[in-house]
């Protein structure tokens, strides 16, 4: 089980601020869970540039793959991480996995995260989370999540993934210094520390012409 002992994750979260838990659901669950989004049709590729869009009135932009805006919007992004401006490309979907979503709204789940964290009283608002697949080269930019919540988690469902693939999540204490890195290995959680300030981190760009998706649950509770 897969917080059949707590005390090991209390003492690294309360060292680094951060822990990986591994083997989150059965096998079968991770298995059918990971079956569901990687054949899922419901992501879309996901830009924010720090422009307004008028058509969703919002600051994201979506495109299809190869599409003449999407080769737009990536020049964008790209252009803006040379300036060191936050921006991302990646897909999503907020659809959530029935088994996701089970154990999220358990307030038992719940509170084992809060005793791991030392925060009481933590909050999973479902409407504040989603579902991202990174493909060939797609990152998401240093930013802090200040003011999304106190814990931030990334339930990985990423197979057989490997370093140099990239799409590696980066935490920094200073925004240039790593002092944590965490590959995305299958059936893992991280939850991490975003409250006050929040925390400096980043994806990683993920290898031109990979053929394999980096897929995660993301979200934060308050």
């Amino acid at each position: 089980m897969m917080f059949s002992h707590l005390e090991p994750y209390k003492d690294i979260f309360k060292k680094e601020g951060q822990v990986t838990i591994p083997n989150i659901f059965p096998e079968f669950q991770a298995e059918e869970i990971w079956k569901a989004y990687n054949e899922s049709d419901q992501f879309k590729v996901t830009f924010f540039t720090g422009e307004f869009n008028p058509e969703d009135n919002s600051y994201i932009h979506y495109a299809n793959k190869g599409s003449d805006k999407y080769h737009e919007l990536s020049s964008k992004v790209y252009d803006l991480v040379a300036q060191d401006i936050f921006c991302y490309r990646f897909s999503k979907t907020l659809w959530t996995h029935p088994y996701l979503n089970e154990l999220w709204s358990s307030q038992i789940f719940i509170d084992l995260i809060s005793s791991i964290t030392g925060y009481d009283d933590l909050t999973w608002v479902k409407e504040f989370t989603f579902t991202s697949k990174y493909e060939a080269g797609d990152f998401l930019y240093t930013h802090t999540d200040k003011g999304n919540g106190r814990i931030a988690f990334v339930y990985q469902l990423s197979k057989d993934w490997l370093p140099g693939y990239g799409g590696i999540f980066m935490r920094m204490n200073n925004w240039v210094d790593i002092d944590s890195a965490v590959l995305p290995k299958f059936n893992q959680l991280t939850i991490f520390d975003v409250a006050n300030e929040g925390t400096p981190h980043i994806v990683t760009q993920v290898i031109p012409n990979l053929t394999k998706s980096r897929i995660a649950y993301s979200g934060w509770l308050a």
